[in-house]
C-alpha cells in the first residue's frame, strides 16, 4: 500500500513540475538557425485586429503585417505568446495555440519567421504576383509559395496535410475562404459564407 502511495505521489509531482514551468521559452536564433548579424522577418502577412493578441490562426481581418517585414523578438512565454516588435518599436504579440496549430511553437516560429528580407522571398515572383501578395490577396493562377507568403500556412485544423487540394483559412471565427489547388496552383478562391 505504501509503494502505490508513493509512485502515485511521485507522479503528482512530475505532473505538477510539467504543468508549471519546466518548459522552457522558444529562443528565435536557435529556432531560425541564425548567424551572428542575421535580422528576423515575417514569413507571410500577420492578419490581426489588436496587436497585442493576434491569433495565431491568422485570421483575415483589421490590418495584417505585410510578409517580409523585419521585426525584433522580444520574447516568448513558455506555453503561449510570441512577442516581436517592428522597427518603428511596434509591440506586436501572437497568442500561440497548439490545438489550433498542431504543432510545438518552435515549429510554428520556424515557418512563421524567417532570416531572408522581402527582396528575397519575392525575388523571382512576377510583378502583378508580388503586388497581390503584398495586398493580401489570393487569386487563381497563383502557386502555393505565394498563397503561404499573402496568407499563411492553413490552421491545421481545417487543413492537416497540405498535399491536400483544398487549403482553409479564416476570415473570422466560425467564416472561411477555400483555396482550391490543382497540381500546386490555386484554381479557385471560394468564400464558403457568401450566399449561392
Amino acid at each position: 500500500m505504501k509503494k502505490s502511495c508513493i509512485f502515485l505521489l511521485m507522479g503528482a509531482v512530475f505532473v505538477l513540475t510539467l504543468l508549471t514551468g519546466c518548459v522552457e521559452p522558444v529562443v528565435f536564433a536557435e529556432v531560425l538557425q541564425m548567424k551572428k548579424g542575421d535580422k528576423v522577418y515575417t514569413a507571410y502577412n500577420i492578419w490581426y485586429e489588436d496587436p497585442e493578441a493576434i491569433d495565431c490562426r491568422n485570421i483575415q481581418r483589421g490590418s495584417f503585417i505585410p510578409v517580409g517585414t523585419e521585426i525584433i523578438p522580444v520574447e516568448t512565454t513558455a506555453w503561449d505568446k510570441i512577442i516581436f516588435k517592428d522597427k518603428a518599436g511596434k509591440k506586436y504579440t501572437i497568442c500561440f495555440s497548439s490545438d489550433y496549430r498542431l504543432c510545438p511553437m518552435a515549429d510554428y516560429i520556424g515557418y512563421t519567421f524567417t532570416t531572408k528580407s522581402r527582396e528575397e522571398l519575392l525575388k523571382n515572383v512576377d510583378k502583378k504576383v508580388q503586388l497581390r501578395i503584398l495586398r493580401g490577396e489570393v487569386v487563381p493562377g497563383m502557386n502555393t509559395e505565394h498563397v503561404k507568403m499573402a496568407y499563411g500556412l492553413p490552421p491545421a485544423i481545417r487543413t492537416p496535410d497540405l498535399r491536400n487540394e483544398s487549403w482553409f483559412y479564416f476570415l473570422n471565427e466560425t467564416d472561411t475562404v477555400r483555396v482550391v489547388l490543382r497540381g500546386g496552383i490555386v484554381r479557385n478562391v471560394l468564400n464558403l459564407n457568401e450566399p449561392r
